[in-house]
């Protein structure tokens, strides 16, 4: 689904074709932060890194003696690093315990980030994997970059906003349990999938994700 589907699909699932389209588009832009944001209920801490659809990659070479290295302006969480032909990539440390590591780790601080330890030759090349923020709409003809499968969130977000506007609680609440059993069947495929590709895992059946 565009925009443009997602917001004509707002207006006639709460049958009101009067919306104004910029508010709607805002609501659009709204429920892809918090596509990107959610979290499952059962684990509010987890990190922002299993969403696979907003990971990219970053090619740099290394510059002799060069201790730190600027993250992309769409950068927003760290995966992984890899230096040359090592094949063991750099894990992520927090930057007030950089001084217990001695290879094969990195740290991010104030939009760079600093290999541990410091390349020494040029030209080396360097993968940085990082999870991005996603562009926002541009137009009617975009689409949220997640899986169409899971694009009618987005519409249950806007339907959320717009019963919210028109003070229909029980709506709203209809439309926000909507979007989260949307939101935890993308997370349940994403971990099945995970566990299906991970050769170091024990398979765990489905009937185990309830």
């Amino acid at each position: 689904m565009t925009r443009g589907e997602i917001r004509q699909s707002i207006k006639n699932e709460v049958d009101d074709q009067t919306l104004d389209d910029t508010i709607a588009n805002s609501w659009i832009q709204r429920a892809d932060e918090k596509v990107q944001s959610w979290r499952p209920p059962e684990d509010r801490d987890q990190t922002f890194d299993y969403w696979d659809y907003l990971k990219t990659e970053q090619p740099y070479t290394t510059v002799a003696n060069q201790p730190k290295y600027p993250v992309p302006e769409n950068y927003r969480a760290f995966v992984e690093l890899k230096i040359g032909t090592d094949k063991i990539p750099y894990t992520l440390v927090d930057y007030r315990a950089r001084d217990r590591y001695s290879d094969h780790a990195v740290y991010t601080l104030g939009g760079s980030f600093y290999p541990i330890t410091t390349p020494t030759a040029d030209g080396q090349a360097m993968m940085l994997v990082f999870v991005r923020i996603s562009d926002d709409f541009a137009s009617d003809n975009d689409e949220p970059e997640v899986e169409k499968l899971y694009h009618q969130a987005y519409v249950e977000w806007g339907k959320k906003m717009y019963y919210n506007q028109q003070g229909d609680t029980e709506l709203e609440r209809q439309a926000d349990n909507n979007f989260e059993r949307i939101m935890i069947g993308k997370w349940r495929d994403q971990e099945l999938a995970r566990m299906a590709s991970a050769d170091d895992q024990a398979s765990i059946p489905r009937s185990s994700l309830v």
